[in-house]
């Protein structure tokens, strides 16, 4: 058993992230699961990001619209009065900033410094995703014949890059404890 003492710093890093992860995830299951009105449908942060990717779009000076499909849990995105492609629940990137919050939280020391970076991240990640979507409908509207590589490599490599980028600062960056230096 003492062999394993040394990796205790990682056993305990593991089960944090994956208690944290399941948590969260299971709230926002939860969250997923309220009715909401036809003005937030399918739920407030994907109508919102719809909305944000069509105003983002018309920014750029396409004719974007927006309509929910409420046969399918959607928002449609609409350029020229053609679909251009559905939001779903899983392009308002929640889910990715669950995952990143489990992570910065799970090597958390000082948790000033932790709730800062993590609104940071947060908010910045929903930015990245913003323009993912923006620049998937520009893609999609522009160069169909990419909008393959776009929607499964490219712009996933995009928003799950810029997580990374965030965990490894938070990982390498010099710890502070609420002020004070280690």
């Amino acid at each position: 058993m003492n062999s394993l003492k040394p990796y205790y710093p990682v056993f305990k890093f593991v089960a944090t992230f994956g208690v944290l992860y399941l948590a969260l995830s299971l709230a926002y299951y939860a969250y997923l699961q309220v009715e909401y009105s036809p003005v937030n449908y399918p739920d407030p942060v994907t109508a919102l990001v719809s909305n944000q990717t069509k105003t983002g779009l018309q920014w750029l000076g396409y004719d974007a619209q927006i309509y929910n499909a409420p046969s399918n849990p959607s928002v449609v995105l609409y350029i020229d009065e053609k679909v251009v492609y559905r939001v779903i629940e899983g392009c308002n990137a929640v889910s990715v900033m669950l995952l990143f919050a489990a992570f910065v939280i799970a090597f958390a020391k000082a948790w000033k410094t932790t709730i800062l970076y993590l609104l940071f991240g947060i908010v910045t990640i929903y930015i990245v995703n913003l323009l993912r979507l923006i620049g998937l409908g520009y893609v999609f509207q522009e160069f169909s014949s990419y909008k393959e590589i776009a929607h499964d490599i490219a712009f996933p490599a995009v928003i799950y890059g810029y997580v990374i980028l965030l965990w490894i600062y938070w990982i390498r960056k010099p710890k502070v404890d609420d002020g004070k230096a280690n």
